[in-house]
């Protein structure tokens, strides 16, 4: 009796193993989010986050008849709340990596710097009267002029920045790119805070010197020697309707996949005295912009969300027409933007539709700018695959257009 007894304890400790196995291949995989987060104290108030993430592009231009791969971005950002009263972080990273800008040996001294990581983002922040006021400084993203000057490029609706197709508004958010800023980044002082559901930023920012060729066509210029066009303002206000948004970070997110029911409507401005210079450094034009807007994002039901975002942008550089940039054409002028997308949460999946249209003394003609996508969402923003096919015509001519369709591979964690 004493040895079946053994024997069946040996044939169920030998079993139970295996079983265990087998319940463990057929359990559903654990795909739930957990932030890389390393807490610093017992309750986790004070603690380091870190967030890395790529995006993948394989696009297709029916204009340059090519097929290009490329890494659209590589970042890692880091921040700290090591306090209630005290935040620092940190954002660096790369931007459209490709067969053309690839750096054969990336050790070496070269011309070609596009293959290299460079700051986005250091800055440090006070609560002066917590959630209220804070003031920070350090090379910001704490923008004017719109929500999509601030917007995140972890969570947006659509595949990339507006703008980023055809059209001669090429990131018409950032319409004084790699001008006056360190590629939509500013080096300077900024406030924000929450006042029950208005949300407001403000900055003073020291410009970039950015010293170009003078002729007729004015240049984005910082005369150093006399203290002309050295410093740029802008500011952002909102007031949120229903569930209130996070301002702990300046990246707007672009949809909330059905999690928030989001209504704001925003208004903001960037102010550039005397920054450009039309043929002499002491002929001097100054900058001004301003934006509206207004942003919904919700579920419809369990199933159904909608996200939808409508913007007006009018752009002023003084008398002037504007002038051209490192292959951009900031220019006086107007634009208009919308974008749709309803997400279906049982088949994960999200078409949207985007369009915008340019009104700008710059190009002769009118602007357009139309795009079809379609969000796969592996696991929300965390893991998802974007198609697009975006067609504009070109303000320059009118009538000429191009076509161009891009594949995206897209995770954060």
């Amino acid at each position: 009796m004493k040895k079946t007894r053994l024997l069946l304890c040996l044939l169920a400790l030998g079993f139970i193993p295996i079983a265990s196995w087998g319940q463990q291949e057929d359990a559903e995989p654990d795909h739930s989010y957990k932030p890389l987060q390393v807490k610093l104290n017992e309750d986790g108030s004070k603690y380091i986050r870190f967030i890395t993430w790529h995006q993948l592009w394989l696009e297709a231009n029916s204009n340059q008849k090519s097929l290009r791969y490329s890494i659209r971005r590589s970042r890692f950002l880091a921040y700290a709340q090591i306090s209630p009263r005290f935040l620092i972080l940190t954002h660096f990273g790369l931007n459209n990596l490709n067969a053309g800008n690839l750096t054969a040996n990336p050790n070496t001294q070269s011309d070609n710097q596009s293959s290299l990581l460079f700051l986005h983002d250091a800055w440090g922040e006070f609560a002066v009267i917590p959630e209220k006021f804070h003031v920070g400084t350090g090379l910001h993203y704490w923008n004017g002029i719109s929500r999509l000057t601030n917007q995140s490029t972890l969570n947006m609706m659509t595949l990339d920045n507006p703008g980023a197709g055809n059209s001669d508004v090429r990131l018409f958010p950032w319409s004084n790119i790699t001008t006056s800023d360190q590629f939509a980044r500013h080096l300077g002082i900024y406030a924000k805070g929450s006042l029950g559901n208005f949300h407001y930023r403000v900055s003073a920012n020291n410009a970039r010197n950015n010293i170009g060729a003078l002729g007729a066509v004015p240049s984005y210029q910082v005369d150093n020697a006399i203290g002309t066009g050295l410093w740029n303002y802008a500011g952002y206000f909102k007031y949120d309707f229903f569930d209130k948004e996070s301002d702990k970070l300046p990246y707007f997110v672009g949809s909330y996949l059905g999690k928030k029911k989001v209504f704001s409507v925003g208004a903001g401005f960037l102010y550039h005295p005397d920054a450009l210079a039309v043929n002499n450094l002491n002929d001097r034009e100054s900058v001004t912009h301003f934006a509206f807007d207004a942003f919904y994002d919700a579920p419809i039901n369990d199933n159904i969300a909608v996200s939808a975002l409508a913007a007006y942008y009018n752009y002023n550089y003084g008398s002037t027409d504007g002038f051209a940039s490192g292959g951009l054409v900031p220019s006086s002028g107007s634009v208009v933007h919308g974008q749709l997308g309803v997400l279906f949460q049982n088949l994960k999946l999200m078409p949207y539709v985007t369009y915008n249209t340019a009104d700008l003394d710059f190009t002769p003609e009118t602007s357009n700018e139309f795009g079809l996508g379609l969000n796969y969402f592996i696991n929300g923003h965390f893991a998802k695959i974007t198609a697009e096919f975006t067609t504009g015509s070109r303000g320059a001519t009118g009538a000429e257009s191009s076509n161009i369709f891009r594949l995206q591979t897209h995770i954060f964690l």
